[in-house]
């Protein structure tokens, strides 16, 4: 039941008026004769319908109070009125009016008009709630939304659409699109009109890759698509254009390149370090050998073989020195190479001499390194992210600093104990520091102060995230014009792991050792390095040394490559385990491969694991960890006891 108030300064007519509307089955929930008795009972009852007289007493006509009733509430109103002149009906219509009766009027006319004035209000508010919802859908797009007529006129730009031009809070409408938004190839630096295009083939248009848009700030890679508008007759209204910033996109792809790069790095640098170790372990073993053998001979000999002697000691020192630098450069690529892993001890020691060493090339080249680094705890974390960390922290440090003199500017790297809960790294650089907001935004994803093309501003991000996933925290304190300084704050680990000693007073033990490797020289020079203090046995084949070992051929201890063709260390010690768990238990892994499977494995054992290529201090040391924990049956003498025959090198065929 339509709700009604009847404005009317004739009572007698107002009667008629609410009696009919009663019959017709409308509720009349007031009347007034003047335009303040109307404001104050519409504002009261909240009518659906006005039926307002155009002449009503006072000062104000039955208009005035309309345009009045407008601005308050949104309620429709039908005139009632005698007069029909051109003047009235002009005012009439500026009042947006919902119907207009001539006195006088029929019953019928009466209910037209007001069912009418209804139904036109109440598609009216559809109509306003939908712009409404549709305006604001607009808005909230992330993307730039930009509406013009067939003209190229500006009808409707969105805030993001204004940002993206830095014209936040302007009003756009009415000016041409191509004044405000000028777009071109990045490349070839050619405008590009993809609004006129669509205009005129009346199809959907698209940018081609590698467009950009001239903002406040320089080039914004950005997409764009532009639709025409055409109604159901098929007239051309405008067109629409959607501008997409692609800055973040573009970042990410970035990231995903290099995270590709780096994948494929680290593959590369495994096989790499597999491939140089295999001969760099006999290069290394045959000098500290023939340095030995060459020691023993000088004692005895006399000028001028002594001085022939002494000069190829020499030679051979030189050798094991290049290659020990070689063996530290492929153990730095392993370390990069090397999967995450879960551990909760990180070697801090470890991780900042790798980052120095990786990074020195890079930091001498711009500023002095200075190092005061106290002898740390380990740290909750994984060596290699941790390293990570620092590698990120010192480039930042270096390229920092401008280039040209490198002796008057200095990259400091310090390490302590800050309490006794946690650990404290600072690096910090004399270059050209932060600005504040610089400062605010350093850690967030994809902000960078470098040119386009030299970082991605991931770095100082994950840096943070790595940090602080281990209960850690990254600090940064910078002045523009003197320098930064990052702090990495990192828990203690909660208790040291059990490291075996590298000295004991216990005498040294001879034992029957079986060598496991594809590599005929390498095993044959690992056999070298222990054949004057132990009996040893060689094997080429995995196969043949498992099929040994399963039929009760017993070692004392068993040197096994990790990774081997046909058979790998790993899967000789699985199957060991199962059918004689006490000879598995005598395995000292040996590998120069690092691959994921090769490291989880390592994790999970206990036995001791040597990097290829071993010093004969490291082999050594860990044979006598096996032979001092599982003595076999057999028993194991002393190197002062006699020595047993020795036992026949074999590659396995016997």
């Amino acid at each position: 039941m339509a709700r009604i108030v009847v404005v009317e300064d004739d009572d007698l007519l107002a009667d008629e008026i609410e009696q009919t509307l009663t019959v017709l089955g409308y509720e009349v929930m007031g009347r007034a004769a003047t335009s303040d008795e109307c404001l104050t009972v519409v504002q009261r009852v909240a009518p659906d319908l006005v039926l307002m007289d155009v002449k009503i007493r006072g000062e104000r006509d039955g208009i005035d109070t309309a345009l009045r009733l407008k601005q308050l509430v949104d309620v429709p109103v039908v005139y009632l009125t005698g007069f029909s002149d051109d003047q009235t009906l002009r005012r009439a219509k500026q009042t947006a009016a919902h119907g207009y009766l001539v006195k006088p009027f029929r019953t019928a006319e009466l209910k037209s008009a007001v069912e009418i004035a209804l139904f036109k209000h109440q598609m009216e508010g559809e109509l306003r709630r939908r712009e409404h919802w549709f305006s604001a859908m607009l808005r909230a797009i992330g993307d730039g939304v930009v509406a013009v007529d067939p003209q190229e006129i500006i009808t409707f730009a969105n805030p993001a659409a204004k940002e993206l031009i830095g014209a936040q809070g302007q009003d756009l409408v009415g000016i041409k699109f191509g004044d405000v938004y000028q777009l071109l190839h990045r490349r070839t630096r050619e405008p590009v009109d993809a609004v006129r295009a669509a205009l005129r083939q009346r199809v959907p248009v698209r940018l081609p890759p590698g467009a950009a848009l001239i903002g406040p700030t320089g080039d914004l890679p950005i997409e764009e698509s532009v639709a025409p508008i055409i109604d159901s007759k098929g007239t051309l209204m405008g067109a629409v254009a959607v501008l997409r910033d692609v800055r973040e996109r573009e970042a990410l792809h970035e990231r995903i390149a290099a995270s590709d790069r780096l994948a494929s790095l680290g593959t590369l640098a495994a096989g790499v370090a597999h491939e140089i170790n295999n001969p760099l372990t006999y290069i290394l073993a045959n000098a500290a050998m023939a340095e030995r053998e060459l020691g023993q001979w000088q004692d005895v000999a006399t000028s001028p073989t002594d001085h022939l002697l002494s000069t190829l000691r020499r030679d051979l020192s030189e050798i094991e020195d290049g290659a020990e630098r070689i063996r530290r450069i492929v153990a730095d690529l392993g370390l990069f190479a090397r999967p995450h892993s879960d551990a909760t001890h990180g070697d801090l020691g470890s991780a900042l001499n790798w980052a120095i060493r990786v990074t020195s090339t890079l930091v001498k080249s711009r500023a002095r390194l200075v190092l005061d680094i106290d002898s740390v705890p380990r740290v909750r974390g994984d060596t290699t992210r941790l390293g990570q960390v620092f590698v990120n922290l010192l480039v930042n440090a270096a390229q920092a600093i401008e280039e040209g003199e490198p002796e008057n500017n200095r990259v400091t790297v310090s390490a302590s104990a800050s309490g006794p809960s946690e650990v404290v790294v600072t690096i910090s650089d004399t270059g050209t520091g932060m600005t504040q907001e610089t400062m605010r935004r350093i850690f967030e994803p994809f902000f960078t102060t470098k040119p386009v093309g030299a970082g991605t501003g991931l770095g100082l991000s994950v840096c943070k995230g790595i940090v602080e996933s281990l209960d850690g925290e990254l600090t940064v304190e910078s002045q523009r014009g003197v320098g930064s300084s990052f702090r990495v704050y990192l828990p203690r680990a909660v208790s040291e792991p059990i490291r075996p000693s590298a000295r004991t007073e216990s005498p040294r033990l001879r034992g029957r050792v079986l060598v496991v490797d594809d590599d005929e020289i390498v095993a044959k020079s690992v056999a070298r390095m222990l054949a004057s203090t132990h009996d040893v046995q060689v094997v080429n084949d995995a196969r043949v040394a498992l099929e040994m070992l399963l039929h009760g051929a017993s070692f004392d201890v068993v040197v096994c490559d990790l990774l081997m063709p046909h058979l790998s260390g790993i899967e000789i010690y699985k199957k060991l385990l199962e059918t004689r768990p006490e000879q598995a238990e005598r395995f000292v892994f040996m590998s120069g491969a690092f691959t994921a499977e090769a490291s989880e494995f390592l994790e999970r054992v206990s036995n001791p694991r040597l990097p290829k290529p071993p010093s004969l201090a490291e082999l050594e040391r860990c044979v006598q960890t096996i032979l001092r924990a599982s003595p076999n049956e057999s028993g194991y003498h002393r190197l002062d006891a006699p020595r047993p025959a020795a036992l026949k090198a074999s590659s396995g065929e016997d």
